[in-house]
């Protein structure tokens, strides 16, 4: 059986039978209705043929693929996406089902919310981190000019289908990348959720229903109360100011880039010296949260050029005032937004991510 998680205006369905539900879904509130499915490459061999042999809906839905990977994240992609939807002569009944990771679901949703003025899209995550990140809360967007997110928009699905099964397909660094969005949600939430988190120091053992209900759960709990990101659903952030900036960087420097959820491993060790120098944090417990940390992410080895990185965090989207503005933590499950460290304090946090990535080149 699923679990049905209700989001403000749409559902995220959780469980072993969302095959099931998806089609009762489908049937329901798209009788009739024209089906597109878009795909990456990766999601077009491993995962198409399950669903469209399960969902008897989705047999005959018309296929569109974009090449995999963040380079995808373009709005080269979301016109070729357009041109093949008006080709198509798709009107607004049609519905776009996103299939894949967190680049499908963030440019098949840019792409549905503007296409004739808005038509509805479904997610089906098909990784950890767009189960847990992308696909849920309601923000599509694609890069530009070489930062990320750029260009996007507020729109959210009419649902969102989690099923533990196309976590089979993955490699573990894919897991890793989307185990860490999941430390990011405890650590934001509260100390009981960091505790019981805490306690995975191997990602084989962990039972992947509950623990992306329980994150589900609480991004949700966050993006409610502050859906358009004014205030609150910043605190969804920490980890991000510096994290978006090293992905970026690597994007452009790296030829095998960090992942997202790298990233944002490697911004919350930065993010928790600013939150112990800047808010008071507990030094003790920033020290047990970063062994953690570097425990699951020792893979990652990254040079970086910390004015380059520091001029990425300055074209972050969140800042305001030509101000950078970081979420931090004044301790566990007490996020503070609008945070303004200076200069010489997040090149000491660049320093300190450094300690923990001395190798020249990004391993896998």
């Amino acid at each position: 059986m699923s679990d049905i998680i209700h989001c403000d205006k749409y559902d995220v369905v959780v469980g072993n039978d969302t095959f099931l539900q998806l089609g009762k879904f489908l049937g329901q509130r798209y009788p009739g209705c024209r089906k597109v499915i878009l795909t990456d490459r990766n999601t077009k061999e491993h995962c198409l043929p399950l669903i469209q042999e399960l969902v008897l809906a989705l047999k005959d839905a018309i296929v569109l693929e974009i090449d995999a990977g963040e380079a995808s994240k373009t709005l080269v992609s979301c016109e070729k996406i357009w041109q093949q939807l008006s080709d198509m002569h798709v009107d607004r009944r049609t519905i776009l089902i996103n299939l894949g990771g967190g680049m499908v679901c963030d440019v098949g949703g840019f792409a549905a919310s503007v296409f004739l003025r808005g038509i509805d899209f479904i997610n089906i995550p098909t990784t950890l981190l767009s189960m847990v990140d992308s696909a849920v809360g309601g923000k599509t967007g694609i890069n530009f000019a070489g930062l990320k997110n750029q260009v996007g928009t507020f729109t959210r699905p009419s649902a969102v289908f989690i099923s533990p099964v196309w976590l089979r397909t993955l490699p573990e660094r894919e897991v890793r990348s989307g185990f860490a969005e999941m430390i990011k949600h405890a650590l934001i939430s509260s100390r009981e959720k960091w505790e019981a988190l805490s306690q995975n120091t191997r990602l084989d053992g962990i039972d992947w229903i509950p623990a992306v209900r329980e994150s589900v759960i609480l991004k949700n709990r966050i993006v409610n109360t502050d859906f358009r990101d004014r205030h609150q659903r910043k605190a969804l952030n920490f980890g991000h100011t510096i994290g978006h900036a090293l992905e970026s960087y690597s994007l452009r420097s790296h030829p095998d880039p960090l992942k997202h959820g790298e990233a944002v491993a490697l911004g919350m060790i930065g993010e928790l010296f600013l939150s112990e120098h800047h808010l008071h944090f507990p030094s003790a417990t920033a020290a047990v949260i970063v062994a953690f940390i570097t425990h699951h992410y020792s893979h990652l080895r990254l040079d970086f050029d910390k004015a380059d990185v520091l001029e990425h965090m300055k074209s972050d989207k969140k800042n305001e005032d030509a101000q950078i503005k970081f979420a931090l933590l004044s301790d566990i499950g007490h996020p503070q937004v609008n945070q303004q460290p200076d200069e010489e304090m997040i090149f000491r946090a660049l320093d300190f991510i450094q300690q923990h990535t001395s190798k020249p080149a990004l391993q896998s």
